[in-house]
């Protein structure tokens, strides 16, 4: 039936045919001895999110109004013999910010020519003052570890690079500030076009469309020209019928060198029967798609290299063949360079987009749309939206080592309750596979919305929140992750701060749930600690029938004890702030009964009698 082909066809065009199916049973009872199995995953979740990030680097690395850190890359890194999972900004210039007394077309094409180094942080590390714990700052580049020292920190090439530039002048370069004063360079490289030449002038100068280019005595015979720096740009020129990805990233090689690397697809609109993708703003559509090449871009150079990340696609292969040698195989792309290549959110998201509805195989079942899926939403700074992949350092099920992964929860359509998470893999031979795990239809997995909702209702949490709103702040709440530990999950948001007149969000708490449990601290170490630490000590409560507990049974947790106290005093403030001098005094003796059971279960003396009557010979 046409039913039959359009689902297979579409699969097999997508990339979907091969998805590995695995039960995954979302169990209860994690442990703290499985916190301690995974170390990898719990030093390598993401606490910082880009673009508050984005705004710190900017604030605190970005030294100069001209410097500019467009995008915060996350990739990851051996530091110490263990991967290590980061967040990377390059510090590219942006002439536009030159102050405009400054400008000039001399300054513009011959002084000022270059970004120069990177800022990295690690993803869960946080200051004491709610920064990020930076291991590359500052100009020049200073590394606190040295698998990240950088030797060609100079970025004539990156996503802001879009101006003509002269090198091997008689201009000496900007290079980078020290104090009151600047240190200059001259380019020694192998980009850029020569110049050099009377005839080669007057062809740039009509093409650029400036007669100062023949005029100008800043050019001799060894000048050249550098254009087209932009790499998003200049690879299009190069080989427009790939379709690329927006988002490049930065790699400090093992030489201490910076990389771009960029992923590129081969696509057609022309695979019979599959469902077609159509791109916004009326860029086209497409319902074939491969991550069929990997481009490296020399960030001090500009030399772009085009490597075949899946050779049996046909439509690379056509190309490769017409463009003889443009293309090469994967293996030799350099070995360091190869560590850090990952599976692209572009891709994914086309692949997740179709999975929604074409997981379904049976045509009754997909034409009745019985099992269609979404992608969950999530409160991210204050308002609902779509959640998007992230990377995850974790050992996924069944695995014996924690590998780099994208991860995509799903939930069913018009509810919120999550159904099941696909994990793209990106390390070594795994790279290119999916898995999906799918959790037992009869049991209820907490969405993410669910958990936000949550979140809300806890009323410590939502009562921190609100006092730091009134008090001049503007709460910021971060991506909320869902994390795969052995064959259960638990969630992580971060929440940050930031001043109604400042632009320095600091992350203050982060909040982690597990099962019933919810609870805000100031690092994830700490939040794990309740959760995970503290639940180990099971707390035979007999409950009293005024204490107003949530009746659950008779254990209760050390954390839940804390939690149910501290509820209970802020009910007691929020009752007071009303007048409702019943609830208050309800609260108070709610408050009263916890703390009396958990200085029981502490092994202290409870007094009965706060005070002695000093009429029985008490104190005088």
């Amino acid at each position: 039936s046409y039913l039959e082909r359009n689902i297979a066809a579409t699969r097999e065009a997508y990339n979907l045919a091969d998805v590995e199916v695995q039960l995954f049973d979302a169990a209860e009872g994690l442990t703290l001895e499985d916190i301690q199995a995974n170390p990898l995953t719990i030093d390598n979740i993401r606490i910082w999110d880009d673009r508050p990030l984005l705004t710190t680097y900017g604030q605190i690395q970005e030294i100069r109004l001209y410097y500019e850190f467009h995008a915060v890359d996350v990739d990851r890194y051996t530091i110490d013999g263990k991967p290590r999972q980061v967040m990377l900004a390059a510090r590219e210039l942006n002439y536009a910010n030159v102050p405009a007394q400054a400008q000039s077309w001399v300054n513009e094409h011959f002084q000022y020519t270059h970004g120069y180094g990177v800022t990295v942080s690690p993803v869960n590390v946080v200051t004491a003052e709610g920064l990020p714990d930076l291991m590359v700052k500052d100009i020049p580049p200073v590394s606190v570890v040295p698998e990240l020292e950088i030797t060609r920190p100079e970025i004539y090439y990156g996503e802001l690079s879009d101006r003509y530039v002269f090198v091997n002048t008689n201009a000496q370069e900007f290079d980078y500030p020290s104090g009151d004063d600047n240190v200059y360079t001259t380019y020694a490289g192998e980009g850029g076009v020569g110049v050099g030449s009377l005839a080669r002038r007057l062809v740039f100068a009509s093409w650029l469309g400036t007669f100062d280019i023949v005029l100008s005595t800043y050019l001799n015979d060894d000048s050249k020209v550098m254009f087209r720096r932009r790499i998003l740009e200049r690879v299009d020129t190069i080989a427009p019928f790939l379709r690329y990805d927006d988002d490049p990233y930065l790699v400090i090689d093992e030489q201490g060198q910076l990389k771009w690397i960029l992923d590129a697809y081969t696509t057609t609109s022309r695979y019979p029967y599959s469902e077609p993708t159509l791109l916004a703003g009326g860029r086209g559509r497409f319902n074939y798609i491969r991550n069929s090449v990997k481009v490296v871009i020399d960030a001090y150079n500009g030399s772009v290299d085009f490597y075949i990340a899946d050779p049996e696609d046909p439509i690379i292969q056509a190309y490769s063949a017409i463009f003889e040698g443009s293309f090469r195989p994967l293996s030799e792309m350099p070995a360091d360079l190869q560590a850090h290549i990952r599976y692209p959110t572009g891709y994914f998201h086309a692949q997740t987009e179709k999975y929604r509805a074409y997981h379904m195989k049976d045509p009754t079942v997909f034409y009745n749309k019985e099992d269609m899926w979404d992608r969950p939403k999530e409160t991210y700074e204050a308002e609902s939206r779509e959640m998007s992949p992230y990377y995850l350092i974790m050992k996924l099920p069944g695995e014996e080592v924690a590998e780099f992964i994208l991860l995509m929860p799903f939930v069913p359509t018009k509810k919120d309750n999550m159904i099941s998470w696909l994990a793209a893999r990106s390390d070594g031979e795994e790279y290119g596979k999916l898995i999906l795990y799918s959790f037992p239809k009869q049991k209820l997995v907490y969405g993410p919305k669910q958990i936000e909702a949550r979140i809300d209702q806890d009323p410590e949490i939502s009562g921190q929140l609100t006092l730091w709103s009134s008090a001049g702040s503007r709460v910021l709440r971060g991506n909320l992750l869902v994390i795969p530990i052995e064959d259960s999950l638990m969630y992580v948001e971060p929440v940050y701060l930031q001043a109604e007149q400042g632009e320095l969000p600091q992350l203050k708490r982060v909040i982690v749930s597990y099962e019933d449990m919810v609870v805000m601290e100031h690092s994830l170490q700490d939040a794990l600690d309740k959760v995970f630490g503290m639940a180990e000590i099971e707390v035979e409560v007999e409950a009293p029938t005024d204490s107003g507990l949530e009746e659950r049974g008779r254990d209760r947790t050390w954390a839940e004890l804390s939690s149910a106290a501290s509820s209970a005093y802020i009910e007691a403030i929020e009752a007071q702030k009303q007048g409702d001098w019943s609830g208050y005094g309800e609260s108070l003796e709610r408050l009263g009964n916890l703390l009396e059971h958990m200085l029981i279960e502490a092994g202290a003396q409870v007094v009965e009698e706060p005070f002695v009557d000093q009429e029985e010979g008490g104190l005088e």
